[in-house]
């Protein structure tokens, strides 16, 4: 009779195993991709060259100090450095699974090029003391402005192309699909906020406010900043939720609940901006869609602690039988 149950017990410990590698291997196998085309590897050289700039310039921040905050700060480099890095990374990453094109060359050369250039002209304006955006104290200073307007107008329109593309076709798991489009079409959303920033910054400029404020105390970079790494945050979570053993259909339930969380806090923020409110200076509508869309959150924390705590089980059943199972062993070389 127990053996009988161990036995039993055994066979599902074996069987949740091999489902939960399952699991992994179904997303693991495309989370392993290497660059194919030229396309994919200027995407990948421009990353890692922005993202290193980025991660350098915390070191300089750290030995000559400075300011975080403000128009002129070491915040500048080290951000734009890091984010637009790893948003060119997020697309070389799967650029090799869309159906390929004739145009893939010289598009994917201009976004490279175009980003670089861009984070480029941010870095020189802070190591020349200079305010990169809203200003145009100088004729330089305006011109490196407009530059900077013309070539981040340039990458949306590519960005709009590889995020149409990636909704046509895309030779993924189905989570990652997903996780992808919806990453590229939060990444639009943050482009266009982006454009909405430096109009209402011009304008306040001219007004002689503070560039950076909606009205009486919007933060117009608030809904900017939700938005635009999206592309990194839900691939990401495909490769954790298979780790922890998730079967596709849960992955994909998880991520659309996450995705109407973001979605939520998207919302949240543009309502704190546009009505002129800071962050959490709440307003009814602002707390109402804030609470509900902190409810999408629920059942993914109950699933994934569902899952780690029948994982934390399996594991210490594992170790169970193990353990009678040298005792046995034990007792069997006794006699």
């Amino acid at each position: 009779m127990v053996l009988d149950t161990i036995a039993g017990t055994v066979k599902r410990l074996r069987h949740s195993k091999n489902m939960q590698s399952t699991n992994r291997q179904n997303s693991a196998a495309h989370l392993s991709l290497e660059a194919k085309s030229s396309a994919a590897n200027d995407l990948l050289l421009s990353g890692f060259v922005l993202t290193a700039l980025g991660l350098f310039h915390i070191l300089v921040w750290l030995i000559l100090g400075g300011e975080w905050e403000g128009p002129v700060s070491w915040r500048k480099p080290i951000l734009f450095g890091v984010s637009t890095g790893l948003t060119l990374l997020s697309i070389g990453y799967f650029f090799d699974r869309l159906i390929p094109s004739n145009s893939d060359p010289w598009l994917i050369r201009i976004l490279s090029i175009a980003l670089v250039a861009e984070v480029s002209l941010i870095t020189i304006q802070q190591w020349r003391g200079q305010a990169s955006h809203f200003n145009h104290d100088s004729t330089i200073n305006t011109w490196i402005e407009y530059s900077m307007t013309i070539l981040i107008v340039l990458a949306t329109l590519i960005l709009l192309q590889i995020t149409y593309r990636t909704f046509s076709y895309l030779n993924m798991a189905t989570d990652l699909q997903f996780s992808i489009r919806a990453g590229m079409a939060f990444l639009i959303i943050s482009c266009v906020i982006g454009f909405f920033v430096l109009w209402n910054g011009n304008q306040q400029m001219q007004a002689g406010g503070d560039p950076s404020t909606f009205g009486k105390a919007g933060v117009t970079k608030f809904p900017h900043g939700i938005a635009i790494h999206s592309l990194q945050f839900f691939p990401c979570l495909c490769f954790l939720f298979a780790k922890l053993g998730l079967n596709m259909k849960e992955r994909m339930r998880s991520l659309q609940f996450l995705v109407a969380w973001m979605s939520g806090l998207l919302g949240f923020s543009l309502i704190q901006t546009l009505t002129g409110n800071a962050r959490f200076q709440w307003t009814f509508a602002g707390a109402c869609l804030f609470a509900m869309s902190t409810l999408f959150l629920l059942p993914v924390i109950w699933l994934v602690s569902k899952t780690l705590l029948n994982n934390v089980f399996v594991m210490l059943d594992n170790r169970r039988l193990n353990g009678q199972s040298a005792e046995k062993r034990q007792t069997t070389e006794g006699r």
